[in-house]
């Protein structure tokens, strides 16, 4: 398998980037809205990971002020509510997702990589992302989004 180039989101992709949304996050949690809600947006991109057999996985995220901290991160009261508050401009990696079968062949990494520099671009005083940790305490993307210099800073139990 050769190497996943990044593409920004277009209608085309979306097919098959719904497929993998509930393949690897669920029937409930993205719409059609959340990837379409893309194209044109000051404040929100999509990227797709894309190799010799189609899209095999995106990431969506969004570019905000504080104003918009407590509607899209709905996070507690606490220090790192107030740290993030204190920040003019949030880089926000809602949500990632890779085909199983892509998985560990390093789309994730440049996905990640790619937002991060797609943030760099916007100029975000500060880039975040929030990941379900599993009964057992593994966070399936950490080792993805610790290679960009994220780390694990807080967990809001019942999130």
């Amino acid at each position: 398998m050769s190497m996943a180039i990044i593409m920004h989101f277009t209608e085309e992709y979306l097919p098959k980037l719904m497929e993998i949304s509930m393949a690897e996050l669920g029937s409930d949690y993205l719409e059609e809205e959340d990837f379409l809600m893309t194209l044109g947006s000051k404040d929100d991109f999509c990227l797709v990971a894309i190799d010799e057999t189609g899209p095999i996985g995106f990431t969506i995220c969004n570019v905000f002020g504080k104003e918009k901290v407590d509607p899209i991160l709905h996070m507690p009261d606490g220090p790192e509510r107030d740290e993030i508050l204190e920040c003019g401009s949030i880089g926000y990696l809602a949500s990632v997702a890779v085909l199983d079968s892509a998985k560990r062949k390093g789309a994730g990494k440049l996905l990640v990589a790619a937002s991060e520099r797609e943030f760099d671009r916007r100029r975000v005083d500060v880039s975040c992302a929030m990941a379900w940790k599993s009964v057992d305490g593994t966070v399936n993307i950490s080792k993805v989004v610790e290679g960009v210099g994220m780390k694990e800073v807080a967990e809001f139990k019942g999130y």
